[in-house]
């Protein structure tokens, strides 16, 4: 019996066009890239969008997609085994500047636990990252220590949808500015000064 193996006779891989239906979009540092969600992965494209890298390829969700600091990592929120996590992909050659133009990545977990971690938000200065643990609570990781601190309790939000606790890092990165509500109808804004 002879057997002879042949190449498919035709491409079993399907192009699909990425316009619309995305969740979440972030521009680099540098202003050199543009990183969104479409159909639940991470993709990178240039501005003029002639290149598009698709950066997350998981059966799996990914939203809330962020560049670091330097611009060099992208930082978002994924779905693993049914669980929210924070995770930061970065690209392994150094001689590729973009990740549209990008071949190999790497992923590392952040923060992963027993509970559900979004919304990442890195500090201006690289050295914090700040996230919804559990849907209502808001709290800081320092990168360096791994100390994590919490600075809005459960008891002192409302959680409606995922990705409606709203907060931002000052310039500086020593003050978080949240939105805090206790209550359906009456919102307040609040400032904490991060310990150095």
């Amino acid at each position: 019996a002879i057997s002879i193996r042949a190449q498919d006779i035709g491409d079993n891989q399907k192009m699909m066009a990425v316009d619309g239906d995305i969740s979440s979009i972030a521009i680099s540092p540098d202003g050199k890239q543009v990183a969104f969600i479409s159909r639940g992965d991470v993709f990178v494209t240039s501005p003029e969008g002639k290149f598009t890298k698709q950066i997350t390829n998981t059966p799996e969700r990914e939203n809330f997609v962020s560049f670091s600091t330097q611009g060099d990592s992208l930082i978002y929120a994924a779905q693993r085994q049914g669980q929210w996590g924070i995770y930061q992909t970065s690209k392994v050659r150094k001689a590729e500047p973009f990740f549209y133009a990008a071949t190999l990545f790497k992923e590392v977990p952040l923060v992963t636990g027993e509970v559900d971690y979004y919304q990442p938000k890195m500090s201006p200065d690289g050295n914090k990252l700040a996230y919804v643990a559990d849907r209502r609570e808001l709290r800081v990781l320092d990168l360096k220590t791994q100390k994590d601190t919490t600075l809005v309790g459960r008891k002192d939000t409302i959680h409606m949808r995922d990705g409606d606790q709203n907060f931002n890092w000052s310039p500086d990165s020593k003050w978080i500015v949240f939105e805090y509500g206790r209550l359906l109808n009456n919102s307040d804004i609040t400032l904490d000064r991060m310990s150095t």
